[in-house]
């Protein structure tokens, strides 16, 4: 985040004024742009770059041990859990480690003044902004050259070449929830701050559930879900891996539910290690989602899909076409708990031993539903060549 130079001279003039030390402020690239000695604007502060990456205190016992610093301490400066530039104060360590502590204090209360009062509200919004625009294009397969693309990256801290694996979050009951708050008659402007706040409370939980360090992304997607597209080692076992990303999104919405009662489900794509494929993972996560939804999982892989992982690409008419020539669903509800025969018949690998004792009834029963299916719909569930039809048909029916 860009601190504008005015802002940062303010809040070194008024510190300095209360320590009676040099003050200075760095941005973003270690470049000093804010000092009680003018002379120092401009500058490169190899400390200040070292606070950046570390986003830990630097203390500079002299003049050789980093380009362009003196004597003093350095500290990071944050708002909403993000650094947003480093101050630094000139002196003997051992005199000025405890005003440091202070100074960065003030400097923090300075910045959240200068924020709340508008001054750095667009500014942060915008490289919101322009941070979910990037990952969109990058999900959408939207980019052209793909070196701008990774240089644009790495403006954000993002690496497009690291092996990813796309996660939609949604949150159950979300949009009914906020839609009969807002509906309401006596809803004002303050409904609409407080869903955006509300959403980006959520947002913020789910970063403090990634370990530091990491190279996860989490962008909005719409007004109900979020996209994560998790960094993965490629080489690890896949089944270990498999676990580690179920332990993590399971940890999530466990913290969703404990903090918020926001019970939300998660559909996961496939691990992609070329930048151009991640929209892929990202179409398997949203099928995996739709999945998940319809069938009450909180969590659902899309490699676990079967015939399911095409079914959402054909329309709801195209579907209800062929329940009803394959299925005649309105004429099998005459027959016992026959969709749930059926479907264990197939879980079973159509074992009728087995399936009967799964149902808890006669042998002879199950014969007699599976043959009236038959009578019914035309098609044989026993048939090989018919199951598949009567298969298809089912899971149509199930999600539409």
């Amino acid at each position: 985040m860009l601190i504008p130079r005015e802002i940062a001279q303010s809040i070194v003039e008024e510190t300095g004024s209360i320590m009676k030390r040099d003050i200075h402020f760095t941005d973003e690239e270690a470049r000093i742009i804010a000092s009680m000695d003018a002379g120092r604007v401009g500058d490169f502060h190899e400390g200040a770059a070292e606070v950046l990456r570390t986003e830990q205190k630097v203390v500079v016992y002299s003049r050789k041990t980093l380009e362009g610093t003196r004597p003093g301490v350095i500290m990071p400066v944050r708002l909403h859990d993000q650094v947003v530039g480093v101050i630094g104060i000139t002196g003997d360590p051992g005199e000025v480690g405890r005003l440091g502590v202070l100074l960065q204090r003030m400097t923090e209360i300075l910045v959240r003044k200068a924020y709340k009062e508008g001054y750095l509200e667009e500014q942060l919004e915008l490289e919101h902004q322009a941070r979910e625009t990037f990952v969109k294009e990058w999900a959408d397969n939207s980019f052209d050259d793909e070196k701008l693309f990774a240089t644009r990256g790495w403006i954000f801290n993002i690496n497009i070449y690291k092996a990813r694996v796309a996660v939609i979050l949604e949150l159950e009951g979300f949009e009914d929830y906020w839609y009969a708050r807002i509906g309401s008659p006596d809803a004002d402007v303050l409904e609409e701050v407080r869903l955006q706040r509300y959403r980006r409370a959520i947002e913020n939980l789910i970063s403090r559930h990634f370990p530091e360090k990491n190279e996860h992304v989490l962008v909005a997607n719409g007004t109900s879900s979020y996209m994560l597209l998790l960094s993965v080692n490629e080489h690890m076992d896949y089944q270990q891996r498999k676990k580690l990303l179920t332990s993590r999104i399971e940890e999530i919405q466990a913290a969703l539910d404990k903090t918020y009662g926001q019970r939300s489900v998660a559909g996961i794509g496939n691990l992609y290690d070329s930048p151009r494929e991640l929209w892929k993972s990202v179409e398997e996560a949203d099928r995996a989602l739709r999945f998940g939804v319809d069938h009450k999982r909180p969590l659902f892989y899309f490699e676990d899909l079967g015939v399911e992982s095409f079914m959402y690409d054909l329309s709801l008419s195209v579907r209800t076409d062929f329940i009803q020539r394959k299925l005649r669903p309105e004429l099998l509800a005459a027959i016992p708990d026959c969709f749930n025969t059926i479907d264990t018949f197939y879980k079973n690998d159509g074992s009728i031993k087995k399936t009967a004792e799964s149902l808890h009834i006669h042998k002879n029963t199950l014969q007699y539903r599976l043959k009236k299916v038959k009578e019914v719909t035309g098609y044989d569930p026993r048939d090989i060549n018919d199951s598949t039809l009567l298969q298809i048909a089912l899971a149509f029916y199930k999600i539409t």
